[in-house]
């Protein structure tokens, strides 16, 4: 984490302060949030639409804050410790930290895309971590306010950074790339995810490209070369004609193909370019071989052996309600919770198919920030559920209704099909299903928090 003088801080930041102490004290580490903030901290008060940092500052100070970050147009700075006025304190962590990136001597690798940037990074690290000193971004700490609290945490000793990178619309992946400065770049996918805002998939995909654009001058970009669209979208590009560019995928024009997977309950084997060597990971999904690839082709470019790779791939530290298999009772939960978009439910579904177990139930939920076209999209999933062997089809949420209609017209009679109007309703549903050998899949956008579902099944199970 950061570790630099106050005065420091007020330079990096070009800033006029108010001094309390001696400018000379060292802060340790940022906080914003004043619940959080421990012995030494800079504290940096957000203003956001509903809450207001500079409020709690008192917390923060009692919680041994060293120094804070402060609105100029806020009253009352407090008088127990250094202020450092800025104009905005989300500008000020910003610049604060692009500042700290630069004075780094570590290489950064950046992680974007629709579906699979978190899996890739929790990959990734694990492959680097076993030649490097690596660090990554936490949870998801991945947008404005993430990425630069991310580059705040890193240790001067780190050697390489993995940071995910993400965004809601046009310019955002442009302003965090500068920051950033990535020396290899990767973008795992496109998919119709933030079409609210971004209108189409072409436009989805240039906006991914943008992460190209704080390449360092010899950097590398690396990208799913199985979609046309994404292609398209780099190729559109200005890019340093330093910068060089590799593909995976499953075509035969990719620079890393997927020539051999196998799926199991326990994870996946798979091979590329017909090589000898066969990689496993403790994933489940035919979708986190593709993931895997744009790590392997990440950590192959920094000289790690297949050897080093495979081992990292057994030492991942996974990110939680992915694709997590939970076992209550009789039953096995598939926690795929966080998100949701049609891509990665088609990609759930197929997960689940791998299984063999004699009932399966996919609990569906809302896929948020789809637009004006969501409920024709989550109709059409409702439809392509037919392609599955599901036993039950139970859905929740405004949206999820129309994914029961879809499945009610093209699903099989034998399928039992229900809408649930409340979350409660639906766990109490469930609840008898724990004693059957069976498989729930359960997925939603991270709004609609079916989480909580998952939480509620499995805290019962843990009282018996």
């Amino acid at each position: 984490m950061i570790v630099r003088s106050i005065e420091s801080i007020i330079t990096m930041l070009d800033a006029d302060y108010i001094e309390n102490d001696d400018i000379q004290k060292r802060i340790a580490g940022v906080s914003i949030d004043s619940r959080k903030v421990v012995e030494g901290n800079l504290y940096i008060p957000i203003k956001g639409v509903r809450n207001n940092g500079h409020l709690y500052i008192k917390e923060a100070i009692a919680n041994g804050a060293a120094a804070t970050l402060w609105n100029r147009d806020e009253p009352n700075p407090p008088k127990d410790i250094t202020v450092i006025l800025v104009e905005d304190t989300t500008i000020g962590l910003q610049q604060l930290a692009a500042a700290y990136r630069g004075q780094l001597s570590m290489r950064v690798v950046g992680i974007t895309g629709s579906n699979g940037k978190t899996s890739t990074k929790d990959i990734l690290a694990g492959m680097l971590s076993q030649k490097y000193r690596t660090q990554k971004t936490l949870g998801n700490y991945n947008n404005e306010i993430g990425v630069p609290l991310t580059l705040l945490s890193m240790s001067e000793q780190t050697e390489v950074a993995v940071v995910e990178m993400g965004m809601e619309n046009r310019g955002e992946l442009a302003f965090l790339s500068h920051m950033v400065k990535p020396d290899i770049a990767i973008i795992t996918n496109v998919g119709i995810a933030h079409l609210e805002n971004l209108g189409s998939l072409a436009n989805i995909a240039a906006a991914k490209a943008e992460i190209s654009e704080g390449l360092s001058e010899h950097g590398t970009l690396i990208y799913n070369g199985d979609q046309r669209l994404l292609h398209d979208a780099i190729t559109r590009k200005a890019l340093n004609g330093h910068i060089r560019i590799k593909t995976f995928g499953e075509g035969k024009h990719n620079d890393m193909v997927l020539t051999h997977v196998v799926q199991s309950t326990s994870g996946i084997t798979f091979s590329v370019n017909d090589e000898e060597f066969h990689f496993s990971v403790n994933l489940l999904g035919r979708h986190q071989a593709l993931n895997a690839m744009g790590a392997l082709l990440c950590a192959r470019e920094w000289n790690l052996s297949d050897e080093e790779i495979q081992n990292g791939l057994h030492h991942i530290e996974k990110t939680g309600m992915r694709n997590e298999l939970i076992s209550i009772h009789n039953a096995w939960i598939l926690n795929d919770s966080y998100k949701s978009n049609p891509q990665s439910c088609i990609a759930a579904l197929d997960t689940l198919a791998v299984f063999d177990v004699p009932y399966k139930i996919a609990v569906l939920s809302d896929m948020l920030d789809l637009g004006a076209d969501s409920d024709m999209i989550h109709f059409q999933l409702g439809k392509q559920l037919a392609k599955y062997d599901l036993d039950e089809v139970l859905t929740y949420g405004t949206m999820g209704a129309f994914i029961t209609q879809g499945a009610l017209q093209e699903c099989d009679r034998h399928v039992r099909i229900r809408h649930f109007e409340t979350k409660e309703q639906l766990v109490r549903y469930l609840k008898p299903y724990r004693k059957k050998r069976c498989m729930m899949l359960i997925k939603g956008s991270h709004s609609m928090q079916m989480d909580d579902i998952v939480a509620a099944l499995c805290e019962d199970n843990r009282k018996r």
